[in-house]
């Protein structure tokens, strides 16, 4: 028997695995920073999250999945209303780990600041 075709058209013999997982975090991220689609849909009001640091090549961690360095993060990633976990990471320095809130109205910015101490390992 024929696998039947899903509502998106594709059939499930067909969509490899690692695409479907790639799609489910994708969407979930989607979700997770309050995206909206569809006819009459309206996005959740957002933050913009802005990284103040030095360190323009570290990596930048919200919510637990990885999002880009801070240079191409920093002033361009909007954070949907509720509390977020943003972490800034280097290779050979502390992390920074900050909470940070996004109230419901949204607006404005999140800053957070980085100073990346150099670990001494």
């Amino acid at each position: 028997m024929a696998p039947m075709p899903s509502e998106y058209g594709c059939s499930s013999d067909r969509r490899p695995a690692r695409a479907a997982g790639r799609s489910a975090v994708l969407l979930a991220f989607a979700l997770a920073l309050g995206c909206a689609h569809g006819p009459g849909a309206r996005a959740a009001p957002t933050s913009l999250l802005e990284i103040a640091s030095v360190t323009t090549d570290a990596d930048v961690w919200v919510d637990g999945q990885y999002i880009g360095q801070v240079a191409a993060v920093s002033g361009q990633l909007r954070l949907a209303p509720g509390v977020h976990r943003v972490e800034v990471r280097k290779p050979g320095h502390f992390p920074v780990q900050r909470t940070v809130r996004v109230e419901k109205h949204g607006g404005g910015s999140v800053v957070v600041e980085a100073e990346l101490l150099t670990d001494p390992r």
